[in-house]
């Protein structure tokens, strides 16, 4: 362990975080409705979490396996522009990213909770995953949330980079004054 950064070292480093959705964003269920429409639950508090994110100059991306205009809706909602769907292989798609907005992988955070996830974590300088991620994305995870994906784990995700790059503060000093 002699030389390996902390989570907190390398979330120091971070300026985009990229989510996948489906596990992470969400609890992973999907219902259709009788059009065969799909409907997901999002939790507000990691939303605002990000917005919180992006305020203090975080660039966020969400990269998923699957495509649907729910996830469009729900990056459009949070002002993210950097949506990937349809991902079958996300680790070019992460690289990608990175090259696009101008940053080194070792600057990106990945928080995925499944088998798919695994090759953009290992890639990344901070790899993170809720608390109900599979145990292998648990177990390769330099950061893992006490929170399960849909339900808290992307705003303590936040949080936790807000606070290691100090500028946890400066975005919700408004809410204290």
């Amino acid at each position: 362990m002699s030389g390996e950064l902390t989570p907190a070292a390398r979330a120091r480093r971070v300026r985009l975080l990229i989510l996948d959705i489906d596990g992470v964003l969400t609890d992973g269920g999907i219902f259709y409705d009788a059009q065969g429409r799909e409907i997901k639950r999002f939790d507000v508090r990691d939303g605002h979490g990000l917005k919180l994110l992006m305020r203090a100059g975080f660039m966020v991306g969400l990269v998923t396996g699957r495509a649907g205009e729910v996830n469009r809706v729900r990056a459009e909602e949070l002002g993210i522009e950097l949506l990937r769907q349809g991902a079958k292989f996300k680790l070019p798609v992460v690289q990608e990213l990175a090259r696009e907005v101008g940053v080194g992988m070792e600057e990106v955070a990945y928080m995925g909770d499944d088998l798919i996830d695994i090759p953009p974590m290992r890639a990344v300088g901070l790899a993170m995953a809720p608390a109900d991620a599979i145990k292998e994305v648990r177990a390769l995870a330099h950061w893992v949330a006490t929170r399960p994906g849909g339900r808290g784990a992307v705003r303590e995700a936040c949080e936790f980079l807000l606070k290691a790059s100090g500028k946890w503060g400066r975005v919700t000093e408004r809410y204290f004054s």
